[in-house]
């Protein structure tokens, strides 16, 4: 079975290839070129009209430039549709199938289900703080090892889980949810440490680090303007 981790990474590489090979296909990276090159002479000859005074160049110069750049912008209209809609989508799965555990804690027991096991949890709230019980061994017992406070990070089946509290709502209007836990999922743990990140990161966070670097590489290989 393979990792969230290696999934992630090889999808973040496989959609920067997607990308890439879409701008390349449904772009002229020649005349994409030409239109940044063009844009560069304007602006060096408007502000050169500038330091001469010379208002009416300046207006000559701003109009060729800005038709340079309308064309640019709508050559790149059409990969930019297709790749939007292919990201939006993929980026709704990964969420889907990436972004954690919920568990909603009632009257009754409830479990921790990853993969193809299930393990009881417990759950002890304690002024807007929580600890949550995981027994990995199905014996019942909650041990020392399988208690973990609000945030705390745990590994288990080659991934990272973060206990955090379920909220409802959006941003600042969100509200934690009684008696619910949501385990996050970290899909890799860094080397540094992030500011406002920590070193272990979601499936989000991970994206952007494979796919930024890769998409640069992949545009220089290809040729991509």
């Amino acid at each position: 079975m393979m990792t969230p981790f290696l999934m992630i990474t090889l999808l973040s590489v496989g959609l920067s290839l997607f990308i890439t090979i879409i701008y390349r296909v449904l772009t002229k990276p020649d005349e994409v070129r030409k239109m940044k090159d063009d844009m560069k002479f304007y602006k060096e000859k408007m502000n050169e009209a500038k330091k001469s005074g010379d208002k009416a160049k300046m207006g000559e110069y701003a109009n060729e430039m800005l038709k340079a750049s309308q064309s640019q912008f709508r050559m790149s209209m059409k990969p930019m549709m297709v790749t939007m809609l292919v990201f939006m989508l993929l980026l709704g799965w990964l969420n889907t199938n990436f972004g954690g555990v919920t568990a909603d804690f009632g009257d009754e027991d409830t479990f921790f289900t990853y993969g193809d096991a299930e393990h009881l949890l417990s759950y002890t709230g304690n002024a807007g703080d929580f600890v949550t019980g995981v027994d990995f061994n199905d014996n019942g017992v909650f041990t020392d090892d399988e208690l973990f406070q609000k945030g705390d990070i745990f590994e288990y089946q080659e991934t990272y889980w973060r206990p955090i509290a379920k909220t409802e709502g959006f941003y600042m209007f969100a509200t934690e949810k009684d008696n619910a836990v949501q385990f996050e999922m970290m899909i890799a743990k860094l080397p540094f440490t992030l500011p406002f990140i920590g070193n272990y990161v979601t499936w989000f966070w991970w994206y952007i680090f494979i796919s930024l670097p890769a998409t640069f590489v992949l545009r220089k290989v290809m040729g991509v303007e």
